[in-house]
């Protein structure tokens, strides 16, 4: 890997950290405006764990700020993915 490469991988690593830092922050107002119960009922339909017709029926009564809450998990998990790759990519560079 070049060093221009190199470089790039690493300050998109930096902001990536910093990213996932915000999201976290924000996963925690957004659940401060959400009652517990409800939570777990969004991250039940986040993690898939519901049939198609319930989930379907669960996304009528979505308000505000369940979709803020899921639109987070979306942008915390491409986060931590590009995130993982990024440090893979590292990781092969220093075997190498």
């Amino acid at each position: 890997m070049k060093q221009a490469d190199l470089d790039f991988v690493l300050e998109m690593v930096k902001q990536l950290d910093e990213s996932i830092r915000q999201l976290t922050l924000d996963e925690q107002r957004i659940s401060k405006k959400i009652a517990k119960e409800r939570i777990e009922e969004l991250r039940e339909y986040w993690l898939q764990n519901m049939d198609a017709e319930e989930a379907e029926e669960f996304k009528l009564t979505f308000d505000h700020w369940d979709r803020m809450l899921i639109v987070n998990w979306a942008r915390m998990q491409r986060a931590h993915d590009t995130r993982a790759k990024a440090g893979q990519a590292m990781m092969k560079q220093h075997d190498v």
